[in-house]
């Protein structure tokens, strides 16, 4: 059975929710500063010229920081 079927038999809806991340941040409040300004100066800024979004696969985090996150 399910781990999460067995959870929701057991303590229903509030079983289920959520306890928070599952790991520590990996950013300093620092980092995320310098992280947001960088978004703000926008794709062009790093090469991007093609498209002026920021995707998943673009997002500078591992690039400025050596931290890889996952979706």
């Amino acid at each position: 059975m399910r781990q999460w079927r067995q959870r929701w038999r057991e303590g229903g809806a509030q079983s289920l929710r959520s306890k928070g991340p599952v790991s520590p941040e990996r950013l300093s409040a620092r980092q995320f500063a310098r992280l947001e300004a960088e978004l703000r100066r926008g794709p062009l800024a790093y090469g991007f010229a093609d498209d002026q979004r920021w995707t998943l696969k673009r997002l500078l985090i591992g690039r400025l920081f050596h931290v890889g996150y996952t979706v």
